[in-house]
Parts: structure tokens; C-alpha cells; sequence
């Protein structure tokens, strides 16, 4: 066990390191500038438009890049609850 892991304020910093650029969604629950917060606080690139993401998070319907994925923001909060980033095939929104 190193000692990375044992404060719990540090080991979140990379969580979302190496993930594409995540757009929120306007509608996503719990609110957008929250999910941010989070997203940024973990390492994770958010970006303003979803022409520039590789993972938008919450519902969205409108057009988005090709093979751009949509995520619900559990994903985001499980992710950050058992400190790993989760496969991405149980939270997927079409």
C-alpha cells in the first residue's frame, strides 16, 4: 500500500487524468457547475462545448462529435466514490 492512498484529499487529484475533455450537460443533476467543480478538482479537462468533447456527461440531445460518448453523472460520482475511474459501459445514455 504506498502512501498515496492515504490521504484522502490527494489520491483524487489524477482520477480523471487521461480522460477525454468531458462536456456537462445544462440538464445534468447534480448541477452542472457542481459536476465541473468535481470533474476539474479530479484532474479531468472540462471543456465549454460538446464539439470538443470526447465524453459528454448527462443528457444531451442535441448533435455531438462522432464517437463521442454520453455518460450519465453517476458515472462521475461512482467514479469518484470508489476512487477509480469505472468502465463506462453501465452508464451510458443514448
Amino acid at each position: 500500500m504506498n502512501k498515496r492512498h492515504l490521504s484522502a484529499g490527494e489520491h483524487q487529484q489524477d482520477l480523471f487524468q487521461g480522460q477525454p475533455a468531458m462536456f456537462v450537460s445544462q440538464q445534468s443533476q447534480p448541477p452542472t457547475q457542481s459536476l465541473v467543480e468535481l470533474i476539474e478538482l479530479c484532474g479531468g479537462t472540462v471543456c465549454k462545448t460538446v464539439r470538443q468533447a470526447g465524453i459528454c456527461i448527462g443528457k444531451y440531445s442535441g448533435r455531438r462529435p462522432e464517437g463521442s460518448r454520453i455518460l450519465s453523472e453517476q458515472w462521475v460520482l461512482d467514479s469518484i466514490t470508489h476512487l477509480k475511474q469505472l468502465s463506462y459501459d453501465n452508464y451510458e445514455l443514448e
